[in-house]
């Protein structure tokens, strides 16, 4: 119970009445760590061969906002259904990090200081190793049992995550093995959306 507390508190900063001012935030899989390259969201490794996979964000302001957000923390969990097991698991935000991701959901947050997306307009924010057994499957990405689906921006607001889909990025963004990756569910960033979230997000400037 005084974890759960401490995740509640690091990640909703005594500010419940201004989450999700950004409708857009989403969560993906890659098993490249390199942003300048379209993710890789299915792969095919022989058996007993060892993996990493990154959990990636993006979508931090309006379309053509660049690196004008960021994140301090963020909340998921893994289904997997193929063989194997996952060797460990990696907070790469740089602060605190509570739960298990494939066992009641991981919580990890970036400390002190807000962590900006690089130029591509991506946050690696962690990796999961896994070891593959041989049996193909995937990984879906679900919202936080306790948490929900929700990412801390750099203005302490809580925003609602979506999964990448083909119509949103031109990928699925949770994760196969051996097989195709389970469908995302984001939508598409419309104008008029894009317009109202900037007025929104220019009060808290």
């Amino acid at each position: 119970m005084k974890k759960l507390l401490i995740v509640l508190l690091v990640l909703a900063f005594a500010l419940p009445a201004l989450a999700d001012q950004n409708p857009y935030l989403a969560i993906f899989l890659d098993s490249d760590n390199d942003t300048g390259t379209a993710p890789v969201t299915q792969i095919c490794p022989p058996p007993n061969a060892a993996f990493d996979v990154y959990v990636c964000f993006d979508r931090f302001g309006p379309a053509g906002d660049g690196v004008g957000g960021g994140m301090l923390g963020a909340a998921f969990m893994f289904e997997r259904t193929f063989g194997g097991f996952k060797l460990a698991q990696t907070n790469l935000l740089g602060g605190l990090d509570f739960g298990d991701v494939e066992a009641g959901g991981w919580a990890i947050t970036a400390g002190a200081n807000c962590v900006f997306p690089d130029a591509t307009g991506i946050v690696i924010a962690a990796s999961v190793s896994y070891l593959y057994l041989g049996v193909p499957g995937t990984i879906t990405i679900l919202a936080h049992p306790v948490d929900g689906p929700v990412g801390s921006d750099c203005d302490n607001l809580l925003d609602t995550w979506c999964v990448p889909s083909t119509v949103s990025h031109q990928f699925d963004g949770h994760f196969g093995v051996c097989m195709a990756p389970p469908s995302g569910d984001c939508e598409p960033i419309s104008p008029v959306e894009d317009a109202t979230w900037g007025a929104i997000k220019s009060l808290y400037r």
